[in-house]
């Protein structure tokens, strides 16, 4: 599995966590990573790093709020985070994958548990959204 697949399925993993919890405001910190990232790539701390870095990236793209981020010696913690609006407008997207169903919420919803290519389709079909509306606002 490449880096960006990796990634793809952390946010995938991350997405489907967020939208069994509703609007509600999650706090994620270490021990909510080592929970939600069943596959794990390298040690605890890359699996770590890994997880804050897609949180990041999904606050920075506008597919989240973050209340407030706390970063540590070895550790960090996500608090207040919930799906923006632009965020529920990309679970509740037509995938071109007939895997992911109608959208990514009633698939997340509708099934039980996933797996590792699943969440991997789910991230890489959020990061393509994202990255067409932004080639659509250059263009």
């Amino acid at each position: 599995m490449s880096k960006i697949d990796y990634h793809y399925q952390t946010m995938g993993r991350i997405l489907s966590h967020l939208v069994q919890q509703g609007l509600k405001r999650v706090d994620f910190d270490d021990s909510d990573a080592m929970e939600i990232m069943t596959e794990r790539h390298g040690d605890e701390e890359e699996v770590l790093q890994t997880f804050a870095d897609v949180l990041h990236w999904m606050n920075d793209e506008g597919l989240i709020r973050v209340g407030q981020v706390q970063e540590y010696d070895g550790g960090f913690a996500f608090s207040g985070v919930q799906l923006t609006s632009r965020g529920i407008a990309v679970i509740q997207a037509k995938p071109n994958d007939p895997e992911l169903g109608e959208s990514i919420e009633k698939k997340v919803s509708e099934t039980k548990s996933l797996d590792a290519s699943a969440y991997t389709k789910i991230g890489s079909f959020v990061g393509g959204l994202i990255g067409g509306a932004t080639q659509a606002l250059s263009g």
